[in-house]
């Protein structure tokens, strides 16, 4: 399951740049009004003051101290006289302070306070957000973002992290899913500065799906990235809405101009960001390695030496990390893949996506040949979610049979089994790495009659440029090229989508 990155941290700037005092009240000024004019303004101008002290109490990381003066402040009659903005903001600063102490029941009453100063203010709401998903409340993170996509003026900065695990909560709700895609889409999202082109595909799917062919023209418009477009090309759900013969949907000349849409919004000015990442992999699907080894070479080079990149750029290291991978394999320097793939899983682990590259690791050594050593690598990893138990499972899987360990394949054969409908990726892999072509066929089916999965099975099947198979994908990748080939596979793609060839290499390189 994918994970959520707190968005604390992210709302707290906008939380705390202004300060209480910028609008202390005033009383109204009358005949009849009594002498204490001066008084009650030096009082406001006092509890203003508290406020703004708290508030860089807070902004320093000193939030119990903040909290402690911000609870004194909250109870204050003269919190009244405040403006409904800066009612609004003293409360929910305070509810977020509050949610640093790991106080949720009084940051989600301060909070509520907040929207009752200022209904469905995008900011409050998205405070909401926050607490929400550290309380795991997803149900309740879902509405509050929603509401608050609809209520902002501007795209909201919401963690990719955080969508892709809402996405992940909602995956049996397509209407909800629909309706959290349609509000990102609407807001004009960006997931970490970059258009989220798979997202938009996935909701056009939904909308096929649930009777709103009428939106999908409007979604697509913003759909030009080449793996997204395959997708497209391949789905019959969308034979209405794409040309296939327009040079809009061909997908090597939309290779081409993303590249150039990625220089031109500013790629070479050094950045090490998602735009950098993206970059790299379409590199790699023009089968460009050489400038992918020439894009990350420096990089590589100061991280192998011990140099360790702040921790937001970590994130974005390690999967650059991960394109050099996959371009010195394609370009025959094994030798040099599996220390790249444990050089971004160190760097990795500064980031939100430590899990990934560790695990990566342990599919590169299965690749390799190295089966053992790959159940030992993987063997370390805890506290997965389903699917991550099954890729585990999957890789342990193959090492007990290389070893002719019956009862090790057997208990990693029921973890799959156990884990087939969240993950039938790793339940069609061990059928495969069984020989059971009739079982990989039956999933492999099923995945095309589902409509949640039938864009990843068409998307796999399709025919790219293939590099040959390293020594521990021989057996599998045989037996996969064998599988697509099968006369009910070939039925069942001809029903709900189609196989073409594309001059473009796909990710998994040597199917």
């Amino acid at each position: 399951m994918p994970r959520c990155t707190p968005l604390f941290a992210l709302l707290f700037a906008a939380l705390t740049s202004t300060t209480a005092s910028a609008n202390v009240p005033r009383t109204p000024t009358s005949p009849s009004q009594p002498p204490s004019d001066a008084a009650m303004d030096a009082a406001h101008a006092a509890y203003a003051q508290q406020w703004d002290t708290a508030i860089e109490q807070s902004r320093s990381g000193n939030t119990l101290a903040a909290l402690i003066a911000m609870e004194r402040l909250m109870d204050n009659p003269l919190l009244a006289d405040f403006d409904a903005e800066r009612r609004g903001r003293a409360a929910q600063i305070a509810g977020w302070t509050a949610a640093m102490q790991k106080q949720p029941a009084l940051a989600r009453r301060y909070l509520q306070l907040a929207l009752l100063a200022l209904p469905g203010d995008a900011s409050i709401l998205t405070t909401l957000v926050s607490l929400d998903l550290n309380d795991d409340q997803p149900a309740a993170a879902v509405e509050h973002l929603t509401q608050a996509l609809a209520r902002a003026d501007s795209p909201l900065a919401i963690d990719h992290h955080t969508v892709s695990y809402l996405q992940y909560h909602l995956r049996e709700q397509p209407a909800q899913r629909m309706a959290l895609l349609q509000a990102l889409f609407d807001n004009g999202w960006k997931s970490a500065g970059t258009e989220p082109t798979g997202l938009w595909l996935e909701l056009a799917t939904l909308q096929a799906d649930n009777g709103r062919g009428d939106a999908i023209p409007t979604t697509l418009a913003r759909i030009d990235t080449p793996a997204e477009l395959i997708r497209l090309r391949s789905d019959k759900r969308f034979d209405r809405y794409v040309d296939r013969h327009d040079a809009r949907f061909d997908p090597v000349k939309a290779a081409q101009r993303h590249l150039d849409a990625l220089r031109v919004s500013g790629l070479l000015d050094g950045d090490l960001d998602a735009r950098l990442v993206d970059f790299s992999s379409t590199l790699l699907m023009l089968d460009r390695n050489e400038e992918v080894l020439g894009l990350t070479d420096t990089l590589a080079k100061a991280a192998a030496e011990g140099q360790s990149p702040s921790a937001a750029n970590a994130e974005w290291l390690a999967w650059l990390l991960n394109s050099r991978i996959a371009a010195l394999r394609r370009l025959g320097r094994t030798d040099e893949v599996l220390a790249t793939a444990k050089l971004a899983a160190r760097i990795g682990a500064l980031g939100p996506d430590g899990l990934e590259h560790q695990m990566n690791v342990a599919f590169v050594l299965s690749s390799l040949g190295q089966a053992q050593e790959a159940g030992a690598a993987i063997a370390t990893l805890t506290d997965l979610s389903g699917y991550g138990r099954a890729a585990q499972a999957v890789i342990q899987f193959a090492a007990a049979r290389q070893r002719g360990d019956a009862t090790a394949a057997a208990a990693a054969r029921a973890v799959i089994i156990a884990q087939r409908q969240d993950a039938r990726l790793f339940h069609r892999e061990m059928l495969l790495e069984e020989g059971d072509l009739d079982g990989a066929a039956a999933v492999l089916i099923e995945q095309l009659r589902s409509p949640l999965e039938r864009s990843d099975a068409l998307a796999s099947l399709q025919d790219m440029r293939v590099y040959p198979s390293l020594p521990g994908d021989v057996r599998i990748d045989s037996a996969w090229r064998a599988l697509k080939q099968r006369a009910d596979v070939q039925a069942e793609v001809s029903r709900v989508g189609r196989i073409e060839r594309y001059d473009l290499v796909g990710s998994a390189t040597s199917r």
